[in-house]
Order: structure tokens, then C-alpha cells, then sequence
């Protein structure tokens, strides 16, 4: 069996959507002929937390756990905040309602901590790494970011020791909004730039998550990219009754997300619809927003704390609609995200409010699994949460049929295309 040398800061116990990209490949890479190592970190400083995740681990897998040194105690120690208390990964871009310490915590991240603030973690990191790839015979390597000092990591280890890399990214460097806004210009965006760039240079191949994020790269530095979907490992298709109409929206949701069309919409909606209608947030809400909903009182409106994956998808199954904002960012159109798989997996009807030539509107009208709406649709939104309002009236659920072109979005299936890249690196 060869080996790859996996890195990644996320690993169990961590939560959230930045782990499930990884820990599903690395279930499927043992069945391939690949034994996982993992390097990660030793007690990381995650924004979320999902015990559950460590049951997903083959027992191939080994992992190695380095110290790490990172600034969030600085952080929490300047704003006020309590050391048990959980800092979501976007937490240090500009807020309308920071206060003065806030913001001295966020110029020293946006000056000194390049490309991020996991940075503290590559000198154990390249450490044992080199121990590692010596020790255990390492085939390949393959490194997933963000956080992208995972790149350097990968990219000192490949160097130092002349082993193949693959790496991997899920969401963009330099343009992504919480490096945009944090390094808008001078010395520090020049060298986070400069460090993407040697990163996509020394690189065997690249791999990312959707066609836009790879135009975005390669017009860059030219290389070998390929798309890798994060993909669903099952169908949820099993109909569950709920007592409530949910409108369910999981993750992180950012300052860039517009989500007031969907309150509006069911602000619309004829009293003896809306007095049955749930519009449930589970995970975390950027800060500003939390006043904005306020106007929004008279509707049901419920949020709920991060829940581990499994109790999450189980939970989802109960709603009727599932909510998908598309970022305005200017590369969103072109950006899918990792919970747009679990959405696909759960087969219910997904809103999506965005561009309509976006990613996004393609996958759903291509799965038929859902309707994509301008900003400005109110009444269309509307409209279609009553369509799907009379199934619910009429069943107890909603459930969507299985379509064929889900197939390609499948974690198998991609998974054995990143082994195929694999082998050919190694040519």
C-alpha cells in the first residue's frame, strides 16, 4: 500500500465544514491502495467542536500531532472574552460593532500574521513532517487549505525532501474575503500574493473545489489544476414527518450572505402559512446581523448553536427547505461550498438566493434539486415556499426524487479521481 502524507490543521476533534472534505477522502483512500498519515495539530484552536468525527477515522490511518502556537488566547484576552469561548475562523475581519481592543486585535492579525494566524504552527509542523516522510517511507504529499499556512508546511517538506505534493485548496488565498479585507493593499498583500504564487509554483498539481476557483489560480501560475468535489458519502431520501414547516439553514452565516429576501418572503406569506413556518439558523451568525433580525421578530425565528455532523444531517432531515445565500463576493458565482453537498445529500428543495448563472443555479437545476432567485424576487421567493408548502400540507414531509446526475457529486467517486492524480504524479 503506498503512502501520502496528509496535512491539515482541521482534524477530530474539530467541527465544522472545514474537516469534511478530509476526513471523507481519508475514509475512502485505504479501499484505493493508499494508507493515510496524518500530520495535524495537538490541541488547535478550532470554532467548532464534533467528537463524533473521531469514529470516522480508518483504522489505517495514523496520525502525528505537533504543538501549535496560535494567538486566539491574545485575542480573547484583549476583547474580554472568556478562554473557554469558541472564536469562529472569520471572527478577525472588520465588524460595524467592534470595539476599540477588537480592533487592535485585528490590525495586529491583518500585519503580523502571514498568510493567517495559523502561521505559529509551521516550525513544529515542517519538524515532524520531515521526521515523518523519513520514517514512514511517504509516497506523496498532499495538503488541504485553508488555513493555507498548511501550503508553506507542505511546500518546505516537498522541497526539503524531494517528495511529489499535491495540494489542495478549498476555498480561494489572496481573494478570499476574510484575506481581502483583513491585507487590502501594501507590503502585506504583496507578500501573502507572493507566497500563494510560489506555493502554486512548486506544486506537482492543484487541486480545488469548483472551475472558477481553478481559473482563478491558474490565470496565476500555470500548472496541472483538477476538480475534486468534496461530494456526499449517502443519500438521506427516507421521508421523516415534522410537526413544523422548517426553513433550515446550517453553517457560518457571513456579513456577505443576503439573507433579508427570504425574511421578506415569508413576511408575504398568508397568515396561516406563516404561523407554521420555522426559519431555523444553526451554527453562527455574523455579529451584525443580529440587530437586523429584530425587524424580523413577528416571524419564527429560531438559532441554535454548531451541532455535530450526524445529529446535524439527522435534525435536517425534518425540514421541508433548505436556505442557500450565496456570498456577493466577486468569485462567489463561481464558489459551491462544502455544505451544498450535504444539502444535496438530504434531497429536500434548496433556496438558493444569488446570481442564477452562478455554480450554485447550475448543480441545482442540473440535480433538479432546487430554485436559485435574484435579490429583488420577493414574491417569486414566496410563491415557491408556497408550492412546497401545499406538498408538506399534504404529506408531513417533502422529500426530493434521486436524480442520475448526482453520481458526479458522489465522495467515491472523487476520491478515486484524486488517487488517479495521485498515480500520475508519480509517474
Amino acid at each position: 500500500m503506498k503512502k501520502v502524507l496528509v496535512i491539515t490543521y482541521y482534524w477530530p476533534p474539530s467541527g465544522g465544514p472545514g474537516i469534511q472534505r478530509i476526513i471523507k477522502f481519508i475514509r475512502y483512500f485505504p479501499s484505493l491502495g493508499w494508507q493515510p498519515i496524518v500530520l495535524t495539530v495537538e490541541k488547535g484552536d478550532y470554532p467548532a467542536i464534533d467528537e463524533t468525527l473521531v469514529h470516522k477515522i480508518p483504522p489505517e490511518c495514523l496520525v502525528y500531532r505537533t504543538p501549535v502556537w496560535e494567538p486566539y488566547d491574545i485575542y480573547r484576552k484583549l476583547t474580554g472574552k472568556s478562554k473557554s469561548e469558541k472564536i469562529p475562523t472569520y471572527v478577525l475581519n472588520p465588524s460595524q460593532q467592534d470595539s476599540l481592543p477588537e480592533k487592535l486585535a485585528k490590525w495586529i492579525r491583518a500585519k503580523f500574521f502571514i498568510p493567517d494566524a495559523r502561521i505559529g504552527w509551521f516550525p513544529y509542523a515542517i519538524r515532524k513532517g520531515v521526521e515523518i516522510i523519513t520514517r514512514e517511507k511517504i509516497d506523496i504529499i498532499y495538503s488541504s487549505s485553508p488555513p493555507h499556512t498548511v501550503q508553506l508546511i507542505a511546500k518546505y517538506l516537498a522541497k526539503k525532501t524531494n517528495v511529489k505534493w499535491v495540494a489542495d485548496f478549498r476555498d480561494p488565498w489572496s481573494e478570499a474575503f476574510w484575506v481581502a479585507e483583513l491585507q487590502k493593499e501594501g507590503l502585506v498583500k504583496k507578500i501573502n500574493i507572493a507566497l500563494e504564487k510560489s506555493v502554486l509554483r512548486q506544486a506537482n498539481a492543484v487541486t480545488t473545489v469548483t472551475d472558477a476557483i481553478r481559473d482563478m489560480l491558474s490565470h496565476k501560475v500555470a500548472n496541472r489544476y483538477e476538480i475534486i468535489h468534496n461530494g456526499f458519502e449517502q443519500l438521506f431520501n427516507q421521508p421523516v414527518k415534522s410537526q413544523r414547516f422548517i426553513i433550515l439553514f446550517f453553517g457560518y452565516l457571513n456579513k456577505y450572505q443576503n439573507w433579508e429576501p427570504l425574511c421578506q418572503a415569508v413576511a408575504r406569506l398568508p397568515d396561516a402559512i406563516r404561523t407554521n413556518v420555522e426559519l431555523r439558523f444553526i451554527g453562527k451568525v455574523f455579529e451584525d446581523f443580529k440587530s437586523s433580525f429584530q425587524k424580523y421578530q413577528h416571524l419564527n425565528l429560531v438559532f441554535q448553536d454548531y451541532l455535530p455532523h450526524q445529529e446535524l444531517m439527522e435534525f435536517a432531515q425534518q425540514a421541508s427547505i433548505l436556505f442557500r445565500p450565496l456570498s456577493t463576493m466577486a468569485y462567489a458565482s463561481g464558489a459551491i461550498g462544502a455544505k451544498m453537498f450535504d444539502y444535496l445529500a438530504l434531497r429536500k428543495p434548496i433556496l438558493a438566493i444569488g446570481e442564477k448563472d452562478s455554480v450554485v443555479g447550475e448543480v441545482l437545476h442540473e440535480t433538479q434539486s432546487g430554485e436559485i432567485f435574484e435579490t429583488h424576487e420577493i414574491e417569486n421567493i414566496a410563491n415557491y415556499i408556497k408550492t412546497i408548502y401545499q406538498q408538506w400540507e399534504k404529506y408531513g414531509y417533502v422529500i426530493l426524487e434521486e436524480h442520475p446526475h448526482l453520481e458526479r457529486y458522489r465522495t467515491e467517486t472523487n476520491v478515486q479521481k484524486l488517487v488517479d492524480l495521485f498515480e500520475e504524479v508519480l509517474k
